[in-house]
Parts: C-alpha cells; structure tokens; sequence
C-alpha cells in the first residue's frame, strides 16, 4: 500500500490539534466495525490510531459516541476522507488522517461539542474555528 501523502501542501494542518483525555472509538456508520481509535481531533480532521492499514482517498462513513459530562449520549456523524496512512513507531499499529469533507456547521457543531466534553483541560474552543 502506498502510504504517501494524495496532496502534501492540502494535507498541511492550520489548526489546533485537540487530544482526548481517552482514545474514543471511531466507528464505520454503515457497518458498525471499528474503525480505529482518535488520537487527536480538530473541526476539520482527525487522526486515528489503527492495527491495519487504510486506504488512502477513500471515503469512510463515520461515527463517533461520547457521554458528556452529563452523562447523555452523543453522536457525531460525517464523512472522512482519508488523506494518509502510515506506520507508527509501534509497527504494530498504523496512523490514519482524515479530513471531514464536507465540513458544514453541523459537522463542526458535533465535533466541537466533542472537543469540549472530552479535550484534555485547555480554553473552550470557539465554534468557528
């Protein structure tokens, strides 16, 4: 598999990397396999942490669950298209980036929610990052 980057300078990240206090499961929303673990989130990508590879511009339906602070249920689902993968330092396990295509206010609504209820302790994001 051909583990380069589809497009190095659109791969480039203008925002800030949120990580979580735990690596939540991502979810396949059309089949309910795992599709890897987030390490790290922002309102227009994520990056998952995975024991197989992926492949690269393929399009994924996602799904993410969370319990907020309250203890309710919440779900973010979007579309990511994944922009690399690559082995990590454990090779065992591979690194995936996604893009959220495409990223309309709800899509950033849902994930910005998720950055507030579970991002380790840092300034409450701003929606319109």
């Amino acid at each position: 598999m051909d583990t380069k980057n589809i497009d190095e300078f659109a791969n480039k990240r203008n925002l800030r990397r949120h990580y979580l206090i735990y690596y939540l499961r991502a979810f396949n929303r059309d089949n309910g396999d795992i599709l890897g673990y987030l390490v790290d989130i922002t309102t227009r990508g994520i990056m998952l942490m995975r024991d197989s590879p992926l492949e690269i511009g393929k399009e994924y339906s996602m799904r993410l669950r969370w319990r907020n602070s309250d203890g309710q249920l919440q779900i973010a689902d979007f579309t990511g298209l994944c922009r690399w993968c690559k082995r990590d330092v454990n090779p065992d396990f591979y690194g995936v980036g996604f893009s959220i295509t495409p990223a309309n206010v709800e899509h950033i609504k849902n994930i910005s929610r998720l950055i507030n209820d579970l991002a380790m302790p840092e300034a409450p994001i701003d929606e319109t990052e």
